[in-house]
């Protein structure tokens, strides 16, 4: 089979999925096209354009190369990065309605906070009506994603929980602590949907001595995170740091046993954790986040809502006991077989199969 994605930018989140697609037997070419190689908003967070090994790359098409794409593979599997976003998407989608190609969505949820979040709702609801009978299936990314298309009208039969399936390089044997202490690591923007200020708060109310937390990243929010470390003399447990590049990042995985991510506003999936829990670390997240979805409390790490009072403290003393967990290999191990990229591809053609071959509805990996 040839697959076609349309999608905003080159994305590294993509990059590990799409070579493991490349090399299922059953797909015959997969291309990427997209409306630009990258963001400014992602070359500020350490990110380069990936080179994905086997994917023909189109950048930045005209509407007349749209045009002819889609006509040169109408016979293929068309993945639009969302409904109707941009130019470049919105024209391929409208040619492949008109060429009654085979046609899917992979999105993460929208944010339905506020008036916005009320008129995107709206959205979504013109949507279901002008192009659910058009749409074969949905790769709908976290728990959230799944509901949202479900509470649109869209067929829960078509609806299939996605993920960011990603495989970190390996970068050589975790380094053991020294000292017993329980390792933390944050990286991403620090703002206020990103939580970090509000669960640094919750950690620094426990009075534990038994961690250090180390933060990678800036935003908004970096001056009050700054000043909040500073007020509790925890600049030696605490430290905030600018952001890596990507490849570096990955490296520093190896000297942590936590990965962390707090959101309190919409987060369709949340990489970090997937790339923590793939280098054999235990992962903390709010259940906002889309990877919630993989964590079972004291196996791989733990849960906690913002919802709930005394949710948060609860899941920061379950880490910092670093008790009744598996160990790194273990989970590292059942990361790989999960929601590494390989196994995205697998499940993937699981549901292509399921579509156009009469094979029965496959299970969601990580479950």
């Amino acid at each position: 089979m040839v697959f076609v994605f349309w999608q905003g930018i080159i994305s590294i989140h993509q990059k590990a999925f799409l070579e493991a697609l490349v090399k299922q037997p059953a797909t015959s070419n997969v291309l990427l096209v997209v409306a630009e190689a990258i963001t400014p908003y992602r070359k500020d967070m350490g990110w380069e354009v990936p080179q994905i090994n086997g994917v023909e790359v189109i950048t930045a098409p005209a509407k007349s190369e749209i045009a002819q794409l889609v006509n040169t593979y109408k016979d293929a599997v068309h993945i639009m990065g969302g409904i109707r976003v941009g130019v470049v998407l919105s024209t391929a989608l409208d040619e492949c309605i008109r060429h009654k190609c085979k046609l899917g969505i992979m999105t993460e949820p929208y944010n339905k906070e506020g008036i916005k979040g009320l008129l995107r709702s709206y959205k979504y609801s013109y949507y279901k009506l002008r192009y659910a009978r058009h749409i074969q299936f949905v790769l709908a990314i976290g728990r959230q994603g799944v509901n949202q298309f479900i509470d649109h009208g869209f067929n829960g039969e078509k609806v299939f929980p996605w993920a960011y399936f990603v495989s970190p390089p390996q970068t050589g044997p975790r380094i053991d602590s020294t000292t017993g202490d329980q390792r933390i690591i944050y990286a991403g923007r620090i703002e206020e949907n990103k939580g970090i200020c509000r669960f640094t708060e919750e950690l620094i109310k426990t009075g534990a001595k038994n961690y250090t937390f180390d933060i990678y990243g800036t935003g908004p929010d970096e001056q009050k995170l700054n000043q909040l470390i500073a007020t509790n003399n925890l600049t030696g447990q605490i430290k905030c740091n600018p952001f890596l590049p990507h490849d570096e990042l990955l490296k520093k995985y190896a000297e942590y046993d936590w990965v962390v991510l707090p959101s309190s506003g919409k987060d369709g999936w949340g990489v970090i954790i997937s790339e923590g829990l793939l280098s054999g670390l235990k992962a903390l997240c709010s259940n906002i986040c889309g990877v919630s979805w993989v964590i079972t409390d004291g196996y791989n790490g733990v849960k906690f809502d913002w919802g709930a009072q005394g949710s948060c403290k609860k899941a920061i003393d379950t880490m910092l006991s670093g008790k009744n967990f598996a160990d790194a290999d273990t989970i590292s191990y059942w990361a790989n077989d999960t929601i590494s990229g390989e196994a995205g591809a697998k499940y993937f053609i699981k549901i292509m199969d399921k579509l156009y071959a009469g094979k029965g509805r496959p299970g969601i990996p990580w479950l």
